[in-house]
């Protein structure tokens, strides 16, 4: 079935974004035909999973995908192929269908984070811990076949979070110190040392302006955005900012506590943003309405709003931006849960809640057997508007058997090879 389209006009503010290109080329948002399972976990009692060692799994997690279409996901518990219960955290690499665990960690790294950054080489990074402590970052080199610990500077951090990864091999992240907080950026394996911290919060430096920072996402000019708390940490007054390597920062956008003008009571607390520093956030309104927005140098475009066309609700999952100005989110819309992209004119969508899909097994349904949520984690977009998102699934008009968790790309349809959907479900690892 052919994607609902809705037309809308944009809502425009005045806002200029000092030190961002203005030369970003808006892309149509596309139809989305083609949606391929890249690999799916279910409970070993009820069969083998595809492309993952069986008894393998993960839960709440978030699949990344680069232009080149490969994609990059954790997962929390990787199986031996011939003891399924010798379990221990591991990647999974691969595309087009074809992919598999590419590196495994062994004791004593116990857990890794529920996300992972992948650059236009398709390495990955990702960051591991034992026991909630040692805290590490690695890097994945497919070539090289092999992931190791990127070195950060003294302290050490009681925690590390919200994984960014630039095509020049640096990593940017959330560091926490006895609770407080900062964002900082490492170029990895570089000699001499090259970490940056891009802002602290009022914890670490009393003259910091910022009472509590929260979830980062970097770009690849290594300027990372985020939400923060202007004054004391327990302060509502809120902005979103762009913090460059130099320690000089710009306002994207405040909450009409900071300034009465602004439409906006607050912001979720994840936010995305691409190479051209445009910065894509679900904002909050008046009368608890929600929306997604994206902000860049032209002025702030509402993508979708919470009761208006076909989206009922915004979850608080992050949305993600591609360097068009396409935006993904998960949403709401008469059907239960969904994925929508927008470019503030258009809305499409992706996949939701009965969708039927093809999987390894057949003919699947989007759903649970109750009303728990079917999508895991938060979407992502590329360049070329694919977007890969993971659904629960089960057999088409039976939600009780439980076809476990599938991670699966829409691939946008405008200017596409097709024939790569005709190779099937061969589990080949890549290289």
């Amino acid at each position: 079935m052919k994607p609902t389209v809705i037309r809308r006009n944009p809502v425009v503010l005045a806002l200029a974004l000092a030190g961002t290109s203005a030369g970003q080329a808006l892309a149509a948002v596309p139809d989305y035909v083609d949606i391929q399972l890249q690999a799916r976990t279910n409970l070993l009692v009820n069969d083998n999973g595809y492309n993952l060692p069986p008894g393998s799994s993960f839960n709440s997690i978030t699949a990344v995908i680069n232009n080149d279409g490969w994609v990059a996901f954790p997962v929390q518990l990787v199986t031996l192929p011939d003891d399924p219960s010798d379990m221990a955290p591991g990647i999974w690499l691969g595309r087009d269908g074809k992919g598999g665990i590419v590196y495994r960690h062994e004791a004593p790294v116990e857990n890794i984070s529920d996300r992972v950054a992948i650059d236009a080489g398709a390495r990955v990074a990702y960051i591991t811990s034992n026991d909630f402590s040692d805290y590490r970052i690695w890097l994945y080199d497919p070539v090289e076949e092999e992931s190791a610990p990127v070195g950060l500077p003294p302290p050490t951090p009681t925690s590390l979070a919200n994984i960014s990864l630039g095509d020049d091999g640096v990593v940017g992240y959330q560091v926490t110190f006895a609770g407080n907080r900062a964002f900082a950026s490492t170029r990895a394996f570089a000699t001499p040392p090259d970490s940056v911290t891009h802002v602290v919060d009022s914890g670490i430096d009393p003259l910091s302006p910022y009472g509590y920072l929260y979830s980062p996402a970097m770009n690849n000019q290594r300027v990372i955005a985020g939400k923060v708390n202007v004054g004391p940490s327990l302060d509502n007054k809120e902005e979103i900012r762009l913090f460059s390597a130099d320690g000089s920062s710009v306002r994207v956008v405040a909450d009409s506590d900071i300034d009465p003008s602004s439409p906006f009571t607050g912001f979720d607390n994840s936010v995305a943003v691409n190479d051209h520093g445009a910065v894509a956030a679900v904002v909050r309104l008046p009368g608890n309405g929600r929306a997604v927005y994206r902000f860049d140098a032209e002025g702030a475009v509402e993508i979708a709003r919470k009761g208006d066309g076909p989206v009922t609700d915004i979850e608080f999952f992050a949305p993600a931006i591609n360097n068009s100005g396409l935006v993904v989110f998960r949403a709401t819309d008469a059907n239960g849960q969904a994925i929508y992209v927008g470019d503030g004119q258009s809305l499409v969508r992706v996949a939701g809640r009965g969708d039927v899909l093809v999987t390894d097994l057949g003919p699947a349904q989007i759903g649970q057997h109750d009303s728990s949520p079917v999508f895991s984690g938060a979407p992502h977009i590329n360049d070329n508007g694919d977007v890969v998102f993971i659904a629960a699934l089960h057999p088409e008009e039976n939600s009780q058997v439980e076809w476990g968790t599938g991670v699966f790309v829409a691939r946008a349809a405008a200017g596409k090879d097709d024939t790569i959907f005709a190779n099937g479900f061969e589990g080949d690892v890549p290289p």
